[in-house]
């Protein structure tokens, strides 16, 4: 299923959608005096979060939806909050980050011993800890990270033009193309398109409304503008949230930011399996922003060790709950991620002031039972939420697929569900976790680990019954959705503690110190990307994927090169009967033309019911022939018997059309037809044009 790529419209998107998720909230960020790492990557939860509120505040209004909207309301928003910055130095601030920088000991590097002097700093020490430094570090991991993820997915998807052959996929290019025909990107204009008129319901359309503004934008295609988003969230936004999590809560220097960047594509579970299974691009959406989650909240826990990175005042009351506002709006089973790794964070921070009290240092008590009381506040609303977010129980239906033993090994080494665990990596995370409980004072990333690989086990081998439902049921039980969390918590571990042994390797031997450090860093990286991509059941995983894109089981070549040339045919106000089990329904996301039936599972009148079924008798029944009439219903499209998820002409009414007279084939390619009804004979005895 490989197509020809267009570089300048493939270009002309990529614009697009940076401007999308980097203008709204450029205002913001100026005003916030944010810099640097943090800036860059908080400018998309920042500029996602103003285009839902401008979404439901021009629905509301009655204004039509572009790009113009959020840009007005991220400068109203940054113009009210200018004044808060003004006079704060940015933050923030730079601190010394390799050892010899200064007389401290880094925070997260082996303490030196006191008795002998600390050696002076090299010339590539120097270097790290200078400003060119820090940025080649971040450039060096963003390049590795977002190339190991760009390099997978591409060779997963085919061509950057390719759709999903997935279930969802349908909805999700369909809605876009609805907010775009009714220039209202409102989450419940977006939940109305499966719904009868007056019954609209909430859908979380953060995704949505975002790749409408860049179709709109680009001028190019759906799946293009998807495909492209898709791409920047999993390849930039990930790992500029890893990185960012890392340098500003963590006491790691240049190294382990990198290798924060570096270790965003480690393992399948996310964002890869997130970029095909379902597909379930909101969940994607709302995973890639979650270590700025766990950023907000490990500063509200005053967790990070070192001062001059700390986040408060009016930046972090802004960005706490802008950031989960965007993963929220996202999807809601953010949500639920944020409650597992956030609340452990909350739990670890109140337990480090009762030892301090315990200590008896001055100040631990009033340190402590503020604290406390906001911990055990937050728990108990994430209680109720974890409640009201869970789907009914009959939604549950994804079945355990290890035993516990199994389950426990895979979460260790990493390994989306359905694959084997793998030693050697699993060796290596148990080692940085090691390295970072006894030689690093970010002892918390230990807890949010332990958090996402208990539930990654759970939900693997929790057998079917109340209590899976309890635990897992907010995610539908869904193995893959719940296994995806553990990247968010493995990372930064593999970061932090992969500097930790870095440095333990320079005390051993002083030539690490110099250039032959960096040469060992990224010679490190490789060797842990190659660990965990490189596993006969990462390769399997990975094949796997690479169908859910290139079968055609949903739209095969010729049946998208003919929904391609629908709009030289088919006159924009007429309406094509569908069937959305084999993708025909995707006219209306490509070709740009009212379709009969958006997605597979819908509420309709009883006429869409009736022509489903007997659109074929629609010469021979009167009744059919006046539902016609009444939809508009000019053209029908014939894709075959075969279906998605091995099913077969789910609507009967459209197998045999051509060959019972009630349509003759105006356009073939291949297969796949495209249909003109021809008159029929309606109820009052007259003829139907």
């Amino acid at each position: 299923m490989l197509r020809r790529v267009d570089v300048p419209r493939v270009l002309a998107t990529l614009g697009a959608a940076v401007l999308v998720l980097a203008a709204p909230g450029l205002p913001t960020v100026l005003a916030l005096r944010l810099r640097g790492l943090l800036a860059a990557a908080v400018l998309a939860p920042v500029s996602l979060l103003l285009v839902g509120v401008a979404a439901e505040a021009g629905h509301l209004l009655g204004v039509p939806w572009t790009l113009l909207s959020p840009l007005v309301l991220g400068a109203v928003v940054g113009a009210a909050l200018w004044p808060l910055g003004r006079g704060r130095a940015p933050v923030p601030a730079d601190a010394p980050a390799a050892r010899g920088a200064s007389d401290a000991p880094e925070p997260d590097a082996p303490e030196p011993d006191a008795a002998v002097p600390a050696p002076a700093p090299t010339r590539v020490e120097r270097f790290l800890a200078g400003p060119r430094g820090h940025v080649t570090a971040i450039l060096t991991g963003l390049v590795i990270g977002g190339g190991v993820v760009l390099t997978q997915a591409l060779t997963m998807m085919g061509s950057v033009v390719a759709v999903s052959q997935t279930y969802d996929n349908v909805f999700h290019l369909n809605a876009v193309r609805r907010i775009l025909r009714l220039g209202d990107s409102s989450a419940w204009v977006v939940g109305g398109m499966t719904t009868l008129p007056g019954q609209e319901t909430y859908y979380p359309s953060l995704w949505h409304q975002a790749v409408s503004l860049v179709t709109q934008l680009s001028g190019q295609e759906i799946p293009l503008a998807s495909n492209v988003v898709m791409l920047l969230a999993a390849a930039v936004v990930w790992p500029l949230g890893l990185m960012a999590l890392v340098r500003t809560c963590t006491g790691a220097g240049p190294v382990g930011w990198m290798f924060a960047g570096a270790l965003a594509g480690i393992t399948a579970a996310f964002p890869l399996t997130m970029m095909s299974w379902g597909i379930v691009l909101p969940y994607l959406l709302s995973l890639s922003m979650m270590p700025l989650v766990l950023l907000v909240v490990v500063q509200l826990a005053g967790l990070g060790p070192l001062p001059q990175r700390r986040l408060d005042g009016w930046p972090l009351a802004v960005l706490l709950p802008v950031i989960c506002g965007a993963v929220a709006l996202a999807h809601p089973q953010g949500v639920l991620v944020g409650m597992v790794l956030g609340v452990p964070i909350l739990v670890w921070a109140t337990l480090v002031r009762a030892g301090e009290l315990l200590a008896r240092r001055p100040g631990a008590g009033r340190r402590l039972w503020p604290f406390a009381a906001l911990t055990l506040l937050i728990g108990a609303g994430c209680v109720l939420a974890w409640d009201v977010f869970r789907p009914s129980a009959s939604s549950a239906v994804w079945e355990p697929n290890a035993s516990p033993k199994e389950a426990l090994g895979q979460a260790v080494s990493l390994v989306p569900s359905g694959s084997p665990a793998w030693v050697p990596l699993a060796l290596v995370v148990l080692a940085c976790a090691l390295a970072v409980l006894l030689g690093s004072r970010s002892r918390w990333l230990l807890v949010v680990f332990a958090a996402a690989a208990a539930m990654s086990a759970l939900t693997r081998s929790l057998p079917m019954g109340e209590l899976r439902y309890l635990v897992t049921g907010g995610w539908y039980s869904d193995n893959q959705r719940i296994a995806a969390m553990i990247a968010v918590a493995a990372v930064p571990l593999l970061a932090v503690g992969g500097e930790v042994l870095l440095c333990r390797a320079a005390r051993a031997l002083p030539v690490l110190r110099g250039a032959a450090g960096p040469v060992l860093a990224l010679l490190g990286v490789a060797a842990v990307l190659a660990a965990g991509l490189g596993s006969p059941g990462a390769r399997a995983h990975a094949e796997g994927l690479r169908g859910e894109w290139q079968s055609g089981v949903l739209l095969t070549d010729d049946e998208r090169t003919l929904l391609e040339q629908l709009p030289e045919v088919v006159p924009e106000d007429a309406v094509i009967a569908t069937n959305a089990w084999n993708g025909s329904s995707l006219a209306y996301a490509i070709s740009d033309r009212e379709v009969l039936n958006t997605y597979m599972g819908f509420q309709a009148e009883p006429e869409v019911h009736l022509l489903n079924a007997a659109l074929d008798d629609a010469r021979t029944n009167p009744e059919v022939c006046d539902a016609a009439e009444e939809l508009d219903v000019e053209y029908a499209l014939d894709f075959g018997p075969r279906e998605l998820h091995g099913r077969s002409a789910t609507y009967t009414g459209l197998n045999e059309i051509s060959e019972t007279g009630a349509a003759e084939v105006v356009l073939q390619v291949g297969e796949a037809k495209l249909l003109r009804m021809l008159p029929c004979r309606g109820t009052d005895g007259s003829m139907n044009e």
